[in-house]
């Protein structure tokens, strides 16, 4: 039985209502929808408002690299600036990374740019969702641009496609901002590139994306000869009903181009496997670092097609400590291992790409430092965001002897991540 509330406090029980009453209800959990994201604009925006700050070296910015680098704050043209320091208080309070609570600040921020639209929803007549999404594709545009942006979509802005939108915004870039315009399409150029992405599904199951991003004429012609290598895979004997698919034929047809251009290729994956896993006959999955479990039937499958290398095992109970700063290669290696990510709350930065941090504070030997400061129980990975947060910020942490983390905020709020990276308040 189902028992909703309704937005007057009644109970109702939904079993017994008609179709109307339902839809009336799913009407209702709308509004309280666009009322819940309407206060978490709001909030958000206070927050920011709370902390602004006036030098660039202070605010928060899209990357994770120095700051110094890096000119692009988190608010468009003509939105205040707001500390760095403010990101990792708000992120962690939401139970979300650093660049989503980014994005709602910048959100917040750019609706700030877009006063007929912000006027809709705050009287809930703009879902604040679709506001956002607005703000976000106007966030580059200069203040004459989004209230171009502004006038012509508040009216329509709770019901138009996006496709309406990226016109609106492409022709209010190309009559305000043609120099800006034609620096994103230099930009839009310098970002041409080939990615492979492992990423294409929770869980990871052996299958990967490849994303080319690069001029019109070329990819076209590229794909092009895909689709002719596709049709030339057809076995005119079989029947169409039992050929492989078009979109699988475009997969064998690009194995065949690879081939036919000698391509070769070198892979480095980090394999997990359990020797008891393995001997165990129900047991069958294994772990490949930054993908996800794999079973070793499609294990076998990929080291079957390929030259591969195994690497000694590593004793992750070691505690062995040098009288360096720098840990050596196999230590850090060990605390990657024991980690696998970024050891601050709802942070998911692999700790391949992390700093390693001294929990305890290092001390120079000739200064009077200890010996055996570097070791296993004293490093933890820290991304780079949250090696700063750590420095500069505020945060503090220990390491825990069943080897989960409590982090401390700067207004004292405590978190604990245990191994696995789930995180306790």
């Amino acid at each position: 039985m189902l028992v909703d509330v309704q937005l007057s406090g009644s109970a109702v029980v939904v079993d017994d209502v008609d179709d109307d009453f339902v839809l009336a209800l799913l009407r209702e959990s709308e509004e309280q929808t666009r009322l819940a994201d309407l206060r978490q604009l709001r909030l958000a925006r206070h927050w920011a408002e709370r902390h602004v700050v006036t030098e660039p070296l202070e605010a928060a910015h899209w990357s994770d690299a120095d700051r110094r680098d890096i000119e692009e704050t988190i608010g468009g043209p003509g939105t205040p600036m707001v500390a760095a320091s403010c990101v990792e208080p708000l992120a962690t309070t939401l139970g979300v990374s650093p660049r989503t609570a980014m994005q709602l600040l910048s959100d917040a921020l750019d609706l700030d740019r877009l006063p007929l639209i912000r006027g809709r929803m705050e009287a809930l007549q703009v879902a604040p969702w679709r506001a956002r999404r607005i703000a976000r594709l106007t966030h580059s545009l200069s203040p004459e641009a989004a209230a171009y942006v502004d006038a012509r979509l508040a009216p329509v802005a709770d019901s138009c496609g996006v496709a309406k939108i990226d016109r609106l915004v492409t022709e209010a870039a190309l009559r305000f901002d043609p120099v800006e315009q034609a620096e994103q399409e230099d930009e839009a150029e310098a970002a041409w590139g080939v990615r492979l992405d492992h990423f294409t599904g929770r869980p990871w199951a052996g299958t990967s994306r490849l994303e080319i991003v690069g001029d019109t004429p070329t990819l076209t012609r590229f794909h092009d000869l895909i689709c002719t290598t596709a049709h030339q895979v057809l076995d005119p004997a079989v029947p169409a009903a039992e050929q492989s698919s078009l979109d699988h034929r475009k997969i064998a047809a690009l194995a065949r181009i690879s081939e036919g251009a000698g391509a070769t290729s070198r892979t480095r994956l980090y394999l997990h496997v359990d020797a008891a896993d393995l001997e165990h006959p129900l047991a069958n999955l294994c772990q490949v670092e930054r993908l996800g479990p794999l079973t070793v039937r499609r294990l076998g499958h990929l080291l079957g097609t390929s030259r591969f290398t195994v690497l000694p095992v590593l004793d992750l109970a070691s505690n062995d400590a040098v009288d360096l700063h720098d840990p050596p290669a196999w230590m850090r290696e060990l605390v990657v291992l024991r980690d696998r990510t970024c050891v601050h709350p709802y942070c998911d930065r692999p700790a391949r790409d992390c700093d390693l941090d001294h929990i305890e504070a290092y001390v120079e030997m000739d200064d009077g430092g200890p010996p055996g400061q570097t070791r296993p129980d004293n490093l933890a990975p820290l991304c780079r965001r949250h090696h700063r947060a750590k420095t500069h910020f505020g945060w503090t942490y220990r390491r825990n002897s069943d080897g989960s983390y409590t982090w401390t905020g700067p207004s004292g709020q405590r978190f604990v991540v245990d191994p696995g990276g789930v995180v306790t308040r």
